[in-house]
């Protein structure tokens, strides 16, 4: 092979080589990519087997037995207790207010539109669940019939998880959407299995065209190094 085909040679091979390494590179940073994914997704699949649910009304011990539709709704809590609700009321833990989903019509005696806290939201079982285990709705012991007869200093503010509410609210395991979490995780694993032996394939393909690669490199530089020194030695 003569000096200037040897040195085109060596050019291809080494380009061939830098390739080879990019695309090992792209390969290596998308398995990564899909573990983290795994990360991600275990991380859901715990959240939604440990998720619970606030349920209105007691509750067997047996999960089995449990009624996953009686989600706590905020008519149960103003409800009058001779109705079957709670004849409890919900402030604001932040403006002290009372919640309420509209005004009042009429507006009780000794109270105004300041001292309500209009949240059509709060109808929503989700969004209720959300504010009272984040503290921002409490429970005070008054229906509404008769909290306007206290003063705001008088209310008992409750945390739904209080002991003289657990004749009314519990806090259980939502099994309702395991059997949904289970399936899906399991297909992302299956698919992350399958994906990243494809790409394990690939790369253990890539490292042995690698090490080709280097090796007629080695061969072409060899070639290189004796044509040069073959015509030093017809010029010396």
């Amino acid at each position: 092979m003569g000096m200037s085909a040897s040195q085109g040679r060596f050019l291809m091979l080494t380009a061939q080589k830098s390739n080879n390494e990019f695309q090992a590179q792209n390969i290596t940073f998308e398995r990564m990519m899909l573990a983290d994914n795994v990360d991600r997704w275990t991380d859901e699949y715990n959240d939604a087997m440990g998720n619970k649910t606030l349920l209105f009304g007691q509750v067997s011990k047996d999960a089995n037995s449990i009624n996953y539709n009686a989600r706590l709704h905020y008519d149960d809590i103003i409800r009058e207790e001779e109705d079957g609700g709670m004849g409890m009321s919900l402030i604001s833990a932040t403006s002290n207010k009372i919640v309420v989903p509209s005004l009042p019509d009429p507006i009780p005696d000794g109270k105004s539109r300041e001292d309500y806290f209009v949240c059509p939201d709060v109808n929503d079982s989700d969004f209720l669940e959300k504010n009272l285990r984040e503290g921002n709705f409490l429970f005070v012991d008054f229906n509404m019939r008769n909290i306007t007869k206290f003063d705001e200093s008088e209310w008992n503010k409750m945390l739904y998880s209080d002991n003289n509410l657990t004749a009314f609210i519990s806090d259980v395991s939502d099994k309702t959407d395991d059997s949904e979490a289970q399936s899906l995780y399991d297909k992302r694993i299956s698919q992350f299995h399958r994906s990243d032996k494809l790409l394990e394939c690939e790369l253990k393909r890539l490292e042995t065209e690698h090490n080709a690669l280097e090796t007629e490199i080695e061969s072409v530089q060899k070639v290189i190094k004796d044509n040069v020194e073959a015509s030093f030695k017809t010029f010396g």
